[in-house]
């Protein structure tokens, strides 16, 4: 898993070869204005959705590798190998979360009070 800022995108350029083409779609802001559901730009899938945090959250093992972009609010978002959680952060407008395939995670997750999450999921096989 990697975390960082969103500015920062670009430096990791190399991790992916869908990478740029993921940040020309960032920086034409086409998910902020799509509506929930799942895109295909040139050769990139993405899915924009709407949910709502809550104290428990959901977990899920990222099938391929994904690149996960808050659009709107913060949620908590754990990394875990079984049942140990290995890192744990907030994840916030303004960052980018990557995970390889395999990985566990949980995510919408509150940690204070529920609040209105929009992200943007982009599958990079």
């Amino acid at each position: 898993m990697l975390i960082d800022l969103l500015d920062r995108l670009e430096w990791y350029r190399d991790t992916h070869p869908l990478w740029q083409s993921v940040i020309d779609i960032l920086d034409r802001s086409l998910p902020y204005d799509d509506p929930d559901g799942e895109h295909f730009i040139d050769t990139v899938r993405y899915q924009v959705e709407t949910y709502r945090t809550t104290e428990r959250g959901s977990e899920a093992v990222a099938e391929e590798n994904r690149l996960l972009v808050l659009l709107e609010g913060e949620e908590l978002f754990s990394l875990s190998e079984g049942e140990e959680v290995m890192l744990s952060t907030v994840f916030t407008e303004g960052l980018f979360i990557y995970l390889r395939k395999g990985e566990r995670y949980k995510s919408r997750q509150t940690y204070s009070q529920e609040k209105i999450v929009r992200r943007v999921v982009f599958f990079l096989p």
